[in-house]
């Protein structure tokens, strides 16, 4: 039955692994549900990291810095991912562990003085300057408000919410090395604007919600339709989740990295080949 399911999504074009293009040296960051795959070469610490949605997990955006030292800066007007950021700054700052999770547990690993440099900017991603609702999820087990989500919900939050072009302006950023945008269903209508507004931005990260949070059947096909957007936009598809967790890496960068693979291959070969000869 599996495979009947999965030849069909082939045949519509909406199958998790078509189209994926992968690079060898991809690496998992942050937690089970809330990480993304990057490759290893790609960030230093001059790189900046725009994170839009925390939620009750910034694993990605944490290890961000981490890992790499990166310029990491979050966007979440909603109280949950403001107050779970404040958590986190207690516990470092105390000393305490934080570990969220439960199933799959991820324990923050994150300095006091590593987080004081992360930008926590109190405003929501959309396509123009504006106050919006944000709705309340209508399951105990969902964390976050959305925009596009739960619009039935008679409960939301009203916040602050900008076009990324001024906020990019408003930050000071000509370019932005990554975006995540982990969103609840507003994904599509930011993806559009990065690419009306020509952004120049090297990696797109994208959780498309409604695989969890349908509000019909044609979701596939609005994922699919913002995929080819992206693709015809001169973006490479390089991996993605069951779940379509995605990474989208602009096609200039993605031949960048593809050329190192081939000359570090290359580089290998010869060094074995050597030591076959010594």
């Amino acid at each position: 039955m599996r495979n009947v399911i999965g030849l069909a999504k082939k045949v519509l074009g909406i199958h998790p692994q078509q189209g994926v293009k992968p690079l060898n040296n991809l690496v998992h960051i942050g937690s089970h549900f809330h990480g993304y795959h990057l490759p290893d070469n790609l960030l230093t610490s001059n790189s900046i990291c725009y994170c839009i949605g925390a939620g009750e997990d910034v694993s990605f955006d944490t290890e961000l810095k981490v890992i790499y030292d990166a310029q990491v800066y979050i966007f979440d007007p909603m109280p949950e991912g403001i107050n779970h950021f404040r958590k986190l700054k207690e516990c470092v700052k105390q000393q305490i562990p934080l570990t969220i999770e439960p199933t799959v547990p991820f324990t923050y690993r994150i300095s006091d003085e590593q987080l004081e440099s992360i930008t926590f900017v109190e405003i929501g991603v959309w396509d123009q300057k504006t106050n919006l609702k944000f709705f309340a999820p209508e399951r105990d087990d969902y964390a976050s408000h959305s925009l596009y989500l739960f619009q039935e919900s008679n409960e939301y939050i009203e916040a602050p919410a900008d076009r990324l072009s001024n906020l990019m302006t408003m930050l000071g950023h000509s370019s932005v090395d990554v975006v995540k945008l982990e969103i609840e269903g507003a994904e599509y209508k930011v993806i559009d604007t990065i690419i009306d507004d020509k952004l120049d931005v090297k990696v797109i990260l994208v959780e498309f919600d409604e695989v969890h949070n349908a509000n019909d059947k044609s979701f596939h096909f609005r994922i699919k339709k913002t995929c080819a957007k992206l693709k015809k936009a001169g973006y490479v598809l390089v991996h993605s989740t069951h779940n379509l967790k995605r990474t989208f890496i602009r096609e200039d960068v993605y031949n960048s990295l593809k050329t190192l693979e081939r000359a570090s291959k290359i580089k290998s070969s010869t060094q074995q080949q050597a030591l076959s000869y010594s």
